[in-house]
């Protein structure tokens, strides 16, 4: 007895259909299929054949036979003349153009030969067969070259181009791109729409743009999702780009900018960049003739640490002083008020896309100066040269604080034309130690827990400080008999940890046998520029070991303001404000031995030779902020003659 199948739930029964029906049904049913390519109904019940024989012979009788499809082969590629084609192109080609201009030029190529250059522009080498006919198809068949150039800067070949270490050859989008992966998103974001689309990005825009890239967008995503924007077609097709903003004074200069856009965090409270904002702002600020008004524009990175640097200054001057913040530069051209702006350091790439003039204070390029050391950063280092490159060619003009950095940074390494050029030294920061007044002996050393006699060093540690060859120095001076009995101690206003030469810096302390040297070298992390009067006011002496600086070290001149006297390596930089060393414990700061002996002549000599130290820096120690200031508002002055 056959069992009987179990119906499908919520199917009709076989019985309730006519037979009629259940044929005409069949019969749509094989046509559908047969149109479509599916396959047949699903299996019959067991010991059925499908159809019978004489269905099976007359389908087989109807089956037609298959007919191969020969895709036509490809137009053959003419490889010599495409090479002396794109030979010819390449000349023609504007060195170090925007990639806008670049692009425009590109694309008005025909296919074959577009194909070719885009390879180069994108990729850095010729295109190989499989790809080249691959684009020269897409484009054949109606594919924007838009697309075409999106998708290869998407590819993973275009990032590991972008990455490595730009080429020399600034003809190509590749080498713009190279120039602009090192830096911080903030920078990143403005260079390349700047490159690209020949303007500074909305400032609404900045922000989804920089979440974009902090949260996984790849950046060469980013640089396809511009290229296929509508915008960036309506620059392909325009007969000619539009004029970019000019950059013009207006007549009066009353409101000062000063640009703090760094796009990614910095510590500036204690910082030498940070006492040099304060103490100019001061100087300016108090500049009765002029009475400027302050605008101080930050990153939202920065905001925090901009006010309360500021704040002092703020309680002062009031409204005088105002803090902006924002992300955009363009922003920052539309809705700040200032006449002119200073950019207080070369690297800041975001500068150069200011609209109104600028002056930039260009300290020094040390790693043009030790390449020894900052090779080690070498793609960084060439970015923020280039930085530097195309800011000073932006400026309306740029300070220098020696005369030493003058000619090698701005006359030898960047080529500038001497008029755009001025010198203005620093001061002594009289103003800002009397606005903090010192803490009591007993309180600070209480504080910093530094009851013993001391010598200091108060920088951040950098490459170039040289503080691993003050330590040894320092170590060799306290196993001598005078050493031992002195009960001195070294003190460092930084952190260890997450430092350059940090492994240098813990070796040398590591070659100290004795525990008791090595316990008398303090790094006391970074000290509020609140206590830096104190510091030097209560130490022994100070010790300035660095192998470089783009102006007389601060350390010099902050320490004698406070009758502290100071020992220092003998720099070429120095002998400009100081003609008489005679009075001073110098060395050269590559010979440790000499290190040590300094130190020794300081702790002998103790403040009895500071009368004569300041006799020698008499003209520079006597120099004020508000000298300082008054020297800048004739740079400003002559910024504002020259626009008219």
């Amino acid at each position: 007895m056959k069992r009987k199948r179990a119906r499908k739930q919520g199917t009709a029964k076989r019985g309730s259909h006519s037979r009629a029906s259940r044929r005409k049904g069949g019969k749509q049913a094989k046509k559908h299929r047969k149109l479509t390519g599916r396959a047949g109904k699903g299996k019959r019940r067991s010991g059925k054949r499908a159809g019978s024989k004489r269905r099976q012979k007359s389908a087989k009788a109807k089956v037609e036979p298959v007919v191969a499809i020969v895709e036509p082969a490809p137009a053959p590629v003419d490889v010599a003349q495409l090479k002396a084609n794109n030979a010819a192109f390449q000349r023609e080609l504007p060195a170090g153009a925007p990639i806008i201009e670049l692009f425009r030029r590109v694309f008005r190529l025909g296919n074959e030969d577009f194909v070719w250059e885009m390879y180069r522009q994108v990729l850095q080498r010729e295109p190989d067969g499989e790809g080249f006919i691959g684009n020269r198809s897409h484009l054949e068949a109606g594919t924007p070259k838009a697309v075409i150039a999106a998708a290869l800067i998407q590819s993973a070949e275009a990032e590991a181009v972008f990455t490595r270490v730009p080429t020399g050859d600034n003809t190509t989008v590749a080498q713009m791109i190279q120039g602009l992966y090192p830096a911080a998103d903030l920078d990143f974001i403005h260079g390349v729409h700047v490159q690209l689309l020949y303007r500074e990005p909305d400032s609404d825009k900045v922000e989804m743009y920089n979440t974009g890239l902090q949260t996984g967008l790849l950046r060469r995503s980013w640089i396809a999702s511009l290229i296929l924007s509508e915008e960036f077609g309506q620059l392909i097709g325009a007969a000619y780009l539009p004029a970019l903003a000019e950059r013009g004074a207006r007549a009066g200069i009353k409101s000062i900018g000063m640009f703090l856009c760094f796009s990614t965090q910095i510590a500036m409270d204690g910082e030498g960049i940070g006492r040099f904002l304060v103490r100019l702002s001061e100087g300016l600020l108090a500049l009765e003739e002029q009475s400027y008004t302050l605008h101080v524009a930050t990153t939202g990175a920065n905001f925090a640490e901009t006010t309360t640097v500021f704040s002092p200054l703020r309680e002062t001057y009031g409204d005088r002083l105002k803090v902006h913040r924002t992300d955009s530069v363009d922003t920052v051209n539309r809705d700040v008020p200032a006449d002119v702006w200073i950019v207080p350091y070369v690297g800041m790439a975001l500068a150069q896309y200011l609209h109104k003039p600028f002056i930039v204070c260009l300290h020094d390029l040390v790693y043009m100066h030790l390449p020894e050391l900052y090779n080690v950063y070498f793609q960084h280092y060439q970015y923020i040269h280039s930085i530097a490159q195309k800011v000073t060619e932006n400026a309306a003009a740029v300070v220098f604080a020696s005369e030493f950095t003058r000619n090698h940074e701005g006359l030898e390494f960047l080529k500038l034309p001497v008029y755009k050029t001025a010198v203005v030294r620093f001061a002594a920061p009289h103003e800002e130690y009397a606005a903090f007044s010192s803490r009591s002996e007993e309180e600070f050393r209480t504080v910093y827990k530094l009851f013993a006699p001391y010598i200091t060093f108060p920088s951040v540690i950098r490459l170039h400080k040289n503080h691993e060859r003050l330590i040894k120095a320092f170590a060799i001076f306290k196993q001598t008999e005078l050493g031992k009995t002195s009960g001195l101690k070294l003190v460092f206003t930084d952190e260890l940890s997450n430092r350059p030469r940090q492994q240098e810096i813990l070796a040398a302390l590591n070659e100290i046998a004795d525990p008791a040297i090595r316990d008398s070298i303090i790094f006391l992390g970074r000290m509020a520029s609140t206590d830096l009067s104190s510091l030097y006011k209560y130490a022994t002496g100070t010790i300035v070991p660095t192998l470089f600086e783009g102006s007389c070290p601060f350390p010099i001149l902050e320490s004698l303001l406070m009758n502290t006297p100071v020992s220092f390596g003998r720099l070429e930089i120095v002998h400009e404000v100081i003609s008489d060393m005679s009075s001073f414990a110098t060395f050269d700061p590559r010979n440790i031995q000499q290190m040590a002996d300094a130190i020794a002549r300081v702790w002998l000599e103790g403040k009895e030779v500071v009368p004569d130290q300041k006799a020698a820096l008499s003209g520079t120690m006597t120099r004020r902020w508000l000298d300082v200031a008054k020297d800048y508002a004739k740079v400003i002055e002559g910024v504002q003659a020259a626009a008219r």
